[in-house]
C-alpha cells in the first residue's frame, strides 16, 4: 500500500507528529496528494509543528503581541492563528534557538566541565525557550524610557514588577537567572570585555610584545597626549585598578610621551568596578538585542564601517536603541526577583547559588 492510499485522518496523523515548519512543508512538497492536504489544513498542522520546535506559543505568543497601553501582568486573549503571527514567533524563536545552541558551551566551560558537556534535551531547550520569552517581555515592559533611575526604587514601581514574576514558581524563576547568566557572560567576555581580559588575550596573542597598546577605558581615545592623561587621571581618581592594569596606565602614558605606543590599540570597558556598572547597564537590552551585538560586534567579528572598533560599533547602537535613561540604570529584574523571593520567605542568595551550583536552572544537577 502507497503512503498516500492512507485515510486522510491517518495522513494527518502522521503531519501533526512531525517535530519543525520545515519538516511539514518538506512533506508537503513531495506529491500532489500531501500539497492538497495541507492547503486544507495548512495552519493547524504548521502551529502544532511551531508548538514542538518554538514553543511554548503561549509565552512567544504573549512576548510578540505585547502592548504598552496594557499591564503586562495581565495576559491578553491570543489573536487567531495567522501567517503574520508565524512569522513573527520565527523571528524571536530564532534568537532563543541560539541561545539554546550557546548553552552547553557556556554552562560547561573549562578543563573540569567540559567533559559533562552535551546537547540540550527537547524538554529542557523548551524550558530555556521560555525562559528567554519571560526575560524578554519583562526587559520590554520596564527596561525602557518610562522607568527612570530616580523610579526603580519606588515601592508602586516594584510591586508593578513584582505583578508579572508572581504566578512563576522559583524554578521557573531558576531557569530565567540561568539565562540571564549566559547573556551576561557573553556581554562580559565577548561583547564589553574589562581591561583585564583585553590585555590578557592581547599579550596571549603577542607574546613577544614589550609594550602594550593603550587601553580605552569610559570613552574614546583621542589622539593626543593631553586626551589620554586626562582619561588616565580620572580613571586613577574615581575606578580602582589592578595593578596589572595600573603598570599598563603607567607604560601607556610614557608610550605616548614618546610618540611610540599610538598605533595601537584595544578596547576595554573599564577596571572591575566600573566594568560591573557597565554590565548592569547592558544588561537591559532585551536578548535578541545582546544576540545581535555577539553575532555582529563580540568578539571575532570582523570590524565595522571606516574600521571602527567594537567599542564604537557597541556604543553607537546602544546610543541608537537607548538613551539618557540607559545610561546609570542597571537592570531590574535580579531585584524584582529578590523582592518576590523574600515576599514568599526565601533568600535570593540561596536561589543564585543554586542556579550557579547547577542545582536548579535550565539544565538541573547540572554538574553532577
Amino acid at each position: 500500500m502507497l503512503l498516500t492510499d492512507l485515510a486522510t485522518e491517518l495522513l494527518l496523523h502522521i503531519f501533526n507528529f512531525l517535530p519543525t515548519i520545515p519538516s511539514v512543508l518538506a512533506l508537503s512538497s513531495t506529491c500532489r496528494h500531501f500539497r492538497t492536504l495541507i492547503s486544507t489544513h495548512r495552519l493547524p498542522l504548521l502551529y502544532l509543528a511551531a508548538e514542538a520546535q518554538l514553543g511554548p506559543l503561549p509565552d512567544a505568543i504573549r512576548l510578540v503581541t505585547h502592548n504598552s497601553t496594557q499591564p503586562v501582568h495581565i495576559s491578553r486573549p491570543p489573536p487567531p492563528q495567522s501567517l503574520a503571527l508565524l512569522q513573527r514567533l520565527l523571528v524571536i524563536s530564532r534568537t532563543a534557538n541560539q541561545i539554546a545552541d550557546l548553552y552547553p558551551a557556556q554552562k560547561w566551560h573549562g578543563t573540569e566541565l567540559s567533559s559533562s558537556r552535551r546537547s540540550l534535551t527537547s524538554l529542557e531547550a523548551r524550558h530555556l525557550r521560555r525562559a528567554v520569552y519571560r526575560l524578554w517581555l519583562y526587559t520590554l515592559a520596564f527596561h525602557n524610557a518610562a522607568h527612570t533611575r530616580r523610579s526603580r526604587q519606588q515601592p508602586p514601581v516594584i510591586r508593578s514588577r513584582a505583578l508579572l514574576l508572581r504566578p512563576w514558581p522559583a524554578s521557573e524563576l531558576a531557569e530565567i537567572l540561568d539565562v540571564q547568566s549566559l547573556l551576561r557572560g557573553l556581554l562580559q567576555h565577548h561583547i564589553c570585555p574589562s581591561n583585564g581580559t583585553v590585555l590578557r588575550r592581547h599579550r596571549a596573542r603577542y607574546p613577544h610584545e614589550q609594550q602594550a597598546p593603550p587601553l580605552i577605558h569610559n570613552g574614546y581615545l583621542k589622539n593626543n597626549s593631553s586626551s589620554l592623561q586626562q582619561q588616565l587621571d580620572f580613571q586613577a581618581k574615581y575606578f580602582h585598578s589592578t595593578p596589572q592594569v595600573s603598570k599598563l596606565l603607567a607604560a601607556t602614558r610614557d608610550g605616548h610621551r614618546d610618540g611610540g605606543a599610538g598605533a595601537a590599540v584595544i578596547d576595554g570597558w573599564g577596571d572591575e568596578i566600573a566594568h560591573y556598572y557597565v554590565l548592569e547597564d547592558m544588561l537591559k537590552l532585551d536578548p535578541g538585542q545582546i544576540m545581535w551585538l555577539y553575532e555582529h560586534v563580540g568578539t571575532g567579528s570582523s570590524a565595522g564601517p571606516g574600521n571602527a572598533s567594537a567599542k564604537e560599533r557597541v556604543q553607537a547602537y546602544v546610543n541608537g536603541v537607548g538613551g539618557e535613561w540607559f545610561e546609570n540604570n542597571g537592570e531590574t529584574f535580579g531585584e524584582t526577583v529578590a523582592f518576590v523571593v523574600r515576599e514568599r520567605g526565601g533568600e535570593m542568595e540561596d536561589l543564585r547559588a543554586d542556579v550557579e551550583d547547577g542545582v536548579e536552572g535550565v539544565v538541573r544537577g547540572a554538574f553532577g
